[in-house]
């Protein structure tokens, strides 16, 4: 058999050979639409608050495939990199929102509650596909992975506050779903998932969003909560011994039931609301009867009852939606002197945990303006809380608490590019962020118009100082109360 002779390959062709043979070996996560070699980017002359370590005054950051590849005082600039003269702001982790509708868009927006014997809504009427569970509100089987809207206006909105990664909590319901933590990239849904499933999300609040009229009361809640674990729990066991003796009789597959195993296994935790010293005495108790991990959240008063918490090692996502007077409320009208002392005594929460040594997290308790977010941490740091313990909060605690301090909440090597660089201290009220960071992407932000900043200061949130000055005077009978 006669062969032809093979020509040599051009220079030229090899070369290109080579290059394509490179570029797919590369991850799929470093390759850009059209070829484009992810970008690398070194921030310089900034001052760096790593969180692990001593701030450095006058640092480089470097940024290459997403991930942080060098920080320090002293480090080589890249020849291929972008360079950011950071002259004058500073360079913080993209904060974490830990426990957050953000994400969802308006799909999500938890729905109206009816009152007990009234029809339900038309929406209810409509979907008689929905098993009794769903219609109970039991649907753990949701994750918030799925449920992703990244078009969703209020994700660039949230980046722009500084949120670079929030826990998105699916809502409706009593077993709501799965939660997942959600890098804000601005990408597609999947890769946006930092990681999923986080935790179990179970609402114990009273309020009716389904059809029927069960339960239509925080017993009745309660009870059905109770019921449902112990069904999980009776299902883990019918199943393990029908596994262990062929010959059995096949247990019927329950959708619910399944997707409950690793809660009732202690292997995701339950993330369950509770505000006052009774609600959080009564989520702990069901934490303990059925062998829970547990992490509260909001806990507005779980000052108050520290000690158990950190017997139980249990950690909180702690709201700062700070109770506000009723808008639009007559402004002659006399507050309740218990109201007015929640309202005020709400941001030194905060450092009651953490000189008790509760390990806990911010979040924003569906704040409708994001930047609320930092200015009402920065009312926890006016009310006692350390500064360094406030950005903790804000960044390494939560991801630990997540189990992704190996990822993200702090500026390491190897982690991920999720940064903030701001015109200065995070909790100075003239502090603004600059750029955002996420998964190394570069988001410029827009400077905010002053004139909006203080119209919307004007029609939100109170001054802090009034009110307590007016409630430290009822007290100590300077003014007698409304």
């Amino acid at each position: 058999m006669n062969f032809l002779p093979m020509r040599s390959a051009s220079p030229l062709l090899s070369a290109c050979l080579v290059l394509a043979a490179a570029t797919f070996m590369l991850p799929v996560g470093a390759r850009r639409a059209g070829g484009e070699e992810p970008p690398v980017y070194a921030i310089t002359n900034a001052k760096v608050v790593p969180v692990s370590a001593p701030t450095i005054e006058r640092g480089t950051v470097v940024i290459r495939r997403g991930l942080i590849e060098a920080v320090g005082a002293d480090v080589a600039i890249p020849g291929d990199a972008r360079v950011i003269d950071a002259t004058g702001l500073v360079v913080y982790p993209g904060l974490i929102d830990a426990f957050s509708a953000t994400g969802f868009g308006e799909d999500q927006a938890p729905v109206p509650s009816r009152v007990r014997g009234t029809p339900p809504p038309a929406a209810s009427r409509e979907q008689p596909s929905q098993s009794p569970e769903e219609r109970q509100g039991v649907m753990p089987y949701r994750q918030a992975a799925d449920l992703l809207n990244p078009a969703g206006k209020e994700i660039e909105s949230a980046r722009g506050a500084g949120i670079t990664t929030v826990l998105a909590v699916p809502r409706g319901g009593i077993f709501t779903g799965q939660c997942s933590l959600v890098d804000l990239n601005g990408g597609a849904a999947g890769s946006m998932i930092l990681k999923t499933p986080v935790a179990f999300s179970i609402d114990l609040s009273s309020r009716r969003e389904y059809g029927g009229d069960y339960p239509s009361s925080p017993m009745g809640v309660f009870a059905l909560v109770k019921q449902t674990l112990l069904d999980a729990q009776r299902y883990s066991t019918v199943w393990s011994i029908y596994n262990a003796h062929p010959g059995a009789r096949r247990p019927e597959y329950n959708r619910a039931l399944e997707s409950l195993q690793p809660l009732v296994g202690r292997r995701l935790p339950a993330i369950i609301p509770a505000d006052s010293p009774t609600e959080i005495q009564r989520v702990l108790e069901l934490a303990s009867t059925f062998r829970l991990s547990l992490i509260v959240a909001g806990g507005a008063e779980s000052g108050s009852i520290a000690p158990a918490l950190r017997e139980r090692n249990v950690p909180i996502l702690l709201s700062v939606k700070y109770p506000e007077p009723e808008k639009n409320a007559d402004p002659e009208a006399r507050e309740e002197l218990s109201a007015l002392r929640k309202r005020v005594k709400a941001p030194e929460c905060a450092a009651l945990l953490a000189k008790a040594g509760i390990r806990f997290a911010f979040q924003s308790g569906g704040l409708a303006n994001p930047k609320d977010f930092i200015r009402n941490v920065s009312r926890a740091v006016e009310a006692g809380l350390d500064r360094e313990k406030a950005i903790r909060a804000l960044t390494l605690d939560p991801a630990e608490i997540f189990g992704v301090a190996d990822r993200v909440g702090s500026i390491e090597k190897n982690k991920t590019a999720n940064l903030i660089l701001t015109t200065g201290d995070l909790f100075n009220a003239d502090t603004h962020v600059k750029y955002a960071f996420v998964d190394g992407r570069k988001f410029d932000i827009t400077e905010p118009d002053p004139q909006r900043e203080r119209d919307g200061e004007a029609s939100g949130t109170p001054d802090p100082g009034s009110a307590g000055d007016r409630y430290k005077r009822q007290i100590s009978g300077g003014e007698q109360p409304w």
